[in-house]
C-alpha cells in the first residue's frame, strides 16, 4: 500500500473519524496508514483494520484487539463504544474496503504519469484455471518488475481489494483474479482496478444456479473486457464459442487469441458437454498464439510445442500435472508475449514453475498410516469443483502412469469426489454424468456426502446413481457421508495394490480439503 494520512484515508473511503473519551489519544489525522487488513490477528503497526460482518465472525468484536497490535484505525459501520482507538465511521466497511483499494490504485497510477516506473493491470476471469493462470502470470511478469498478486484465490469483493492494496510505489504489474457468482461483481471489481490486459479463459457452468443461465455467464464474464480501455488488450481462448462472441458484444479492437490446435482423441469425440474444450482446426483459426502436439508424462506433466505470430515454434513444458493446465499457460503465455519477455524466459520459467497456492493439484507421497511404511500418492485438488475442474482433474489421475507396461506395473486409482455446488436445475444430471465418467476412468470411486446436510448427501449419491455398475467389479463405487469415512475405505487398500494414487476433488462444503490437509500433514517430504 502507497502510504497516507489517517485523513486521506477516511476521505477515499467516505468515512468520518470519530474518536471517544475513552480513547488513549486524541486522533492524529496525520498519522501515517500502510496497510489495511480484515483479520485482527494481521495487524501491525500501521495497519487500518478494516471491521467486517461476516457469517461466524463480526469484526467489530476485535477492535481492542487490533489497538493492541497498533492498529492506526478502525473502518466501522457503527460506533463502537469503548474501543481505544480511532474509528472511521462508514456505511458498508467492504465498499469502503473497495474504495480504499481504487484509491490505492489511482494513487500508483498518477506516479506512473509522472515517468516513474510503468504500471500494469492484468485481469483474470473465468469459470475455470483462474488461480493457476495466475500463479503462472506472476511466475512469468516477475522477472520484469515487482509483481502483485494474491496467494489462493482472492477474487472478490473482498480479496480483490485486498490484493490491490499491496500495490506500492515501485509495483512493476498487478495480476487481478476476478470471480462472479452474478452479473455485475466483475464489473464492480474493474471499478476498483481497471484492466489494462484482459484474460478471459472459460465460460462454463460454475456458479450456474446464481446466474441462472450460460447467457448470464457469459455477460458477466464479458464485463473484464468491457472495463478495459481503449488501449486496453483482450487475451482471448478461441477455443470457447462464447468467448469467440466477445469482439462482437463489447466493441474490444486490441486482440490476442489463443487455443489448442489439437483433435480431441477419439473417446472424446461424443462428449460435448461443457467439460470439453472443442477442437478448432488450424486452417480456420484466428489464434496468433496457439499449441498442438500435446504429450504427457507418465506423472502428468504436459509437454507442447507454442507457435507464435513470427511463425516460429517453441517446445515447452510444464511441471504442473494435468493436460488441460496447457489452456492456462498458454494464456499466461500471451500475457508474458504482451510484456516483452523473450520465448526462451518463458520456457525456462515454465519448466521450472509447480503448485503455488493450495489445494491444486498438488501431489505427494503420503503414509496410509501415520506409522506405515507402506504410502500412496495423493492428487490434491480439493479447492473447489464445477463439471469442468472435475473431469480435468479425473483426467489427472487417468494418465497417472498411464503408459505402465503390465497390470502390475499400473496404478490403482481411487477417485475420492465431493458435490458440486450452484450448478442451478441439471446438478442431478451432472453429477450423475461425472460419476459415469469418473467410474469410467477410476478403478474405486468414493462419494463423499454430508451427515449434517442433505442436500450434500443427495448430490454425493447422484454420482453413484450415474455409475455404470456392470463396467468394475463389486464395490468399485462408494457412497459415504463424511471425510472421515472416506479416509478409512482408503486406508483399508494399505498393502493391496503395488502402487495407488488417490484424487481429492470436491466443493468447499464437501470437507474434503480438511481430509487434505490432514493427509499433507502426514505427507512424507
Amino acid at each position: 500500500m502507497i502510504s497516507m494520512t489517517l485523513a486521506e484515508t477516511a476521505q477515499a473511503m467516505s468515512g468520518k473519524l470519530l474518536v471517544f473519551e475513552s480513547a488513549s489519544a486524541s486522533i492524529d489525522s496525520q498519522a501515517q496508514v500502510d496497510s489495511a487488513v480484515t483479520d485482527s490477528r494481521q495487524v501491525r503497526p500501521g495497519s487500518l483494520f478494516v471491521a467486517i460482518k461476516g457469517e461466524r465472525v463480526d469484526g467489530h468484536a476485535y477492535l481492542e484487539q487490533a489497538a493492541a497490535a497498533g492498529a492506526v484505525a478502525a473502518v466501522v459501520d457503527h460506533e463502537v463504544a469503548g474501543a481505544s482507538l480511532p474509528q472511521i465511521l462508514v456505511e458498508d466497511t467492504v465498499r469502503a474496503l473497495g474504495f480504499l483499494a481504487r484509491h490505492n490504485i489511482e494513487k500508483r497510477r498518477s506516479l506512473a504519469g509522472q515517468a516513474r516506473t510503468p504500471f500494469t493491470i492484468v485481469g483474470i476471469t473465468g469459470s475455470v484455471g483462474k488461480t493457476t493462470t495466475k500463479d503462472l502470470i506472476r511466475a512469468l511478469l516477475s522477472p520484469l518488475g515487482p509483481t502483485i498478486a494474491p496467494q489462493g484465490s482472492f477474487n472478490n469483493e473482498i480479496g480483490l481489494p485486498l490484493t490491490a492494496l499491496q500495490v506500492g510505489e515501485e509495483t512493476r504489474f498487478l495480476v487481478a483474479e476476478m470471480g462472479a457468482s452474478a452479473v455485475g461483481e466483475i464489473a464492480y471489481l474493474t471499478t476498483i482496478a481497471r484492466p489494462d490486459l484482459a484474460v478471459e479463459l472459460k465460460v462454463g457452468v460454475a456458479h450456474l444456479g446464481g446466474f441462472g443461465s450460460v447467457e448470464n455467464i457469459r455477460q458477466a464474464k464479458s464485463e473484464l473486457v468491457r472495463a478495459l480501455p481503449p488501449s486496453g488488450l483482450a487475451i482471448l481462448n478461441e477455443n470457447d464459442e462464447n468467448i469467440r462472441l466477445m469482439p462482437e458484444m463489447t466493441g474490444v479492437r486490441n486482440l490476442l487469441w489463443f487455443g489448442l490446435h489439437e483433435d480431441r482423441p477419439d473417446e472424446d469425440r461424443s462428449d460435448e458437454s461443457e467439460t470439453a474444450y472443442p477442437s478448432v482446426p488450424s486452417a480456420m483459426s484466428a489464434a496468433e498464439i496457439y499449441g498442438d502436439q500435446v504429450q504427457v508424462d507418465d506423472q502428468d506433466r504436459p509437454s507442447f510445442t507454442v507457435h507464435f505470430p513470427d511463425g516460429t515454434g517453441c517446445p515447452m513444458s510444464l511441471a504442473l500435472p494435468g493436460r488441460h493446465n496447457v489452456m492456462n499457460a498458454l494464456a499466461a503465455i500471451c500475457v508474458a508475449y504482451a510484456m516483452d519477455l523473450p520465448t526462451e524466459a518463458i520456457a525456462g520459467i515454465l519448466a521450472h514453475q509447480g503448485a503455488q497456492s493450495p489445494h491444486r493439484m498438488d501431489i505427494r507421497q503420503v503414509p496410509f498410516r501415520p506409522d506405515s511404511d507402506l504410502a500412496f500418492t495423493l492428487i490434491d485438488d480439493s479447492f473447489n469443483a464445477n463439471p469442468d475442474s472435475m473431469k480435468a482433474g479425473l483426467d489427472g489421475l487417468a494418465a497417472w502412469h498411464a503408459e505402465s507396461r503390465t497390470r502390475d506395473e499400473r496404478p490403482y486409482r481411487v477417485a475420492v469426489l465431493g458435490s458440486m455446488l450452484e450448478l442451478g436445475p441439471n446438478e442431478k444430471e451432472l453429477h450423475q454424468r461425472m460419476g459415469a465418467y469418473a467410474l469410467s476412468v477410476a478403478d474405486m470411486v468414493i462419494a463423499v456426502g454430508s451427515e449434517e446436510e442433505p442436500h450434500l448427501d443427495e448430490l454425493a449419491h447422484d454420482f453413484v446413481l450415474g455409475a455404470d455398475h456392470d463396467q468394475k467389479e463389486a464395490g468399485s463405487i462408494h457412497w459415504v457421508h463424511s471425510a472421515e469415512q472416506a479416509a478409512d475405505l482408503v486406508r483399508g487398500l494399505e498393502g493391496e495394490h503395488r502402487q495407488t494414487v488417490v484424487l481429492l476433488k470436491g466443493s468447499h462444503a464437501s470437507g474434503l480439503q480438511g481430509l487434505a490437509d490432514y493427509w499433507l500433514g502426514q505427507a512424507r517430504k
